[in-house]
Formats: C-alpha cells, sequence, structure tokens
C-alpha cells in the first residue's frame, strides 16, 4: 500500500535509540487466564521513556522543519509529555517552557524534577480546567512570540494528528516483532488520556486490514468535550498527512471509561492490586496515575472473559510518579506483606 510506504519514509527523529522489546508475561498471563504480552516503551533513559517519546520524534521533526527554536507544552506537574519533551529539547538544543497546573509543590520529586534538571522553564498557575490550562499555554506562546522568539507549540498529550503517525508506526513495528515470536497481535490494551496513542494505534490496525482489537483504558476523562469525537479526528488526520484512503468512524474507537475511579490521577477500584501483581509476577512497574488502571482493566476484563488474545499490554511508561510521596506513600501501605515490618 502507498500509503504505508510514505509512513515508513516519514521524517522523525531518534530519540528512543533502540527498539523496545515485546515480552510475553508467563507468569501474569498463568495467574489471569490470558496470554499476555508487553510492548515495553516504559523502557528508556530516564528521561526519554514512555509513549511520549515515539509521539516527539514525528512531531519534533516537523517543528525543526519548521525552524523552532522554542518548544512549549502544557500538562500537569505530574505530566510525562512535559517531561518528554523536556528532555528531548535538551537532547536537540532547543529552549523549552512548561505550563503547568496546580501551584509549585514544597518539594519536586518524580518528573518534576526531572524537568527542573532539563533546564525547562516552568510556569505554574494553579488549580485550573484543561481548557483554562490551554488559555494560559496559549499566553505564554504570545510572550514569547512578542519576545523574538521562534515557538512551537505541543498540544497536550503531544497528542495531535501527525504525532498519530508514530503510534501508526509502532503498530507496525508489534506486528513484526510479534509474528518473529510465531503470534499474532489479537488485542492491543492501554492507558488513554490525550489520544495519540489510541489514535495511532487505530490507524495502523486499520493500514493492516484492522485484524487486531484495540482498547483505550481512559485515565483522563475530562480532556476534551468529545473524546471518541476527538481521537477519531486525530486518525483521520493521520491518514489524510499520508494519503491513506480510509474509512475510519466511530466504532473504530474502543475506550472505556469503566476504570477511570474518581478522575485523573485519582484513585480506582483494582489499580494497587494491579500494580502488585505486575510487580510480584514479572518485576514490571506500573503507575497509579496512568499504566496501572490499564492493567487493573486488564485483569477484570480477562476475568471477565472478554478479551480476544494473544493480548498485548502497551506499557505506555509512567513510573516516575511512584516517587511523588502522594503516590508512594499509598502503594506502601497497600502492600499487605510489609505490615509486619517495624518501621
Amino acid at each position: 500500500m502507498k500509503a504505508l510506504d510514505t509512513l515508513a519514509q516519514l521524517p522523525r527523529l531518534n530519540l528512543r535509540g533502540f527498539t523496545s522489546p515485546v515480552q510475553h508475561l508467563e507468569r501474569l498471563s498463568a495467574k489471569i487466564g490470558v496470554e499476555v504480552w508487553c510492548k515495553r516503551d516504559d523502557i528508556g533513559t530516564v528521561g526519554l521513556a514512555g509513549n511520549k517519546v515515539r509521539k516527539l520524534e514525528v512531531e519534533l521533526a516537523y517543528a525543526i522543519a519548521q525552524g523552532a527554536k522554542h518548544l512549549v507544552v502544557e500538562g500537569s506537574r505530574l505530566s510525562n509529555a512535559a517531561r518528554a519533551v523536556a528532555a528531548a529539547a535538551a537532547a536537540i538544543g532547543l529552549q523549552c517552557t512548561l505550563v503547568l497546573c496546580h501551584d509549585e509543590p514544597s518539594e519536586a520529586v518524580g518528573n518534576l524534577l526531572l524537568d527542573g534538571l532539563y533546564g525547562a522553564n516552568l510556569r505554574f498557575v494553579g488549580n485550573v480546567s484543561w481548557a483554562e490550562l490551554a488559555q494560559h499555554a496559549e499566553a505564554v506562546v504570545a510572550e514569547l512570540e512578542h519576545a523574538g522568539e521562534r515557538v512551537y507549540r505541543l498540544p497536550i498529550g503531544c497528542a495531535s494528528a501527525r504525532s498519530s503517525l508514530g503510534f501508526a508506526l509502532a503498530y507496525a513495528e508489534l506486528r513484526e516483532q510479534m509474528a518473529n515470536q510465531g503470534r499474532e497481535v489479537g488485542t492491543v490494551l492501554h492507558a488513554s488520556s490525550s489520544g495519540g496513542t489510541h489514535s495511532g494505534l487505530v490507524l495502523g490496525n486499520a493500514l493492516f486490514g484492522s485484524p487486531s482489537t484495540i482498547r483505550g483504558i481512559v485515565v483522563a476523562g475530562e480532556v476534551y468535550d468529545d473524546v471518541p469525537g476527538q481521537y477519531l479526528a486525530f486518525a483521520q488526520g493521520g491518514a489524510r498527512l499520508i494519503g491513506a484512503e480510509l474509512e475510519l468512524t466511530r466504532s473504530d474507537i474502543n475506550l472505556t471509561e469503566d476504570y477511570l475511579g474518581e478522575g485523573y490521577g485519582l484513585p480506582a477500584p483494582g489499580v494497587m492490586e494491579a500494580i502488585n501483581l505486575l510487580a510480584t509476577t514479572e518485576g514490571i512497574v506500573v503507575d497509579p496515575v496512568y499504566s496501572a488502571k490499564a492493567v487493573a482493566a486488564l485483569i477484570d476484563l480477562a476475568a471477565k472473559k472478554e478479551l480476544e488474545g494473544p493480548v498485548v499490554f502497551w506499557h505506555t511508561g509512567g513510573y516516575h510518579s511512584l516517587f511523588d510521596p502522594h503516590y508512594s506513600r499509598k502503594v506502601w501501605s497497600g502492600i499487605e506483606r510489609l505490615s509486619a515490618i517495624q518501621l
């Protein structure tokens, strides 16, 4: 297909330095009764790990071609996207400003500590909605441009039609890896917030004739007024960029908010159990903000016999938030086998 050739030739940076492995989770599979593999996008350098990097490889190649010298992105102070942008900017020699909701904390930990180490300029704008956060980011861009900066603004989560192409490429990568293992991709399950990962996987799957089911587990439900509609727009826009004649519709966007719990970064049923089970069976860490909600969904859907295997859990990263005291205390207190330890 011509579109696949165009996709393969897409200008992009190499920020990861290697192809993340796909790993058979034999012990977890035995525990939950379904064949599970893991696409290890959590593996990488401290700053450039996680799913955002694939988006940035495409988006920043375009930004550089447009002459950008200063990157601006908004997010929460826990944002994996903001941390990845800060690291990427340092690696390729661009300036970077992060517009972050919430007030500046008394202690910089996790992603926020890394943001500062990578030299990003941090703008804290208080407890605002996602829409208000975007307005603050627009104001920062206007301020920098007025000062003569050549600014490229990245959307929240680095999610866009263009960045979705990074995950269309990733889907092709996964298919090849699984084929080398003599396996196919039945279901891809992943944590989803801003939509670039899901839309890209949906697009990649469609380019290969839709052989897989792509299931997004929503971990931030208020980013857009119409979440499925925005995801679909990203996928359709990505298809247009590579000249793919595809009939993508809302039915292609398979999302659930059943595991969102109280909201973004807030408790949800099964999260602590998911963190504990994956750590003790496979030595893999997931975090309570993003990836653990997807693992909780994986465990529950397997118990309900609602997954078509082989299942690939796409580990989108985000372990850094475990080192935020707000979360580390909860995780520690939830480990029952530690109850007898004298602290």
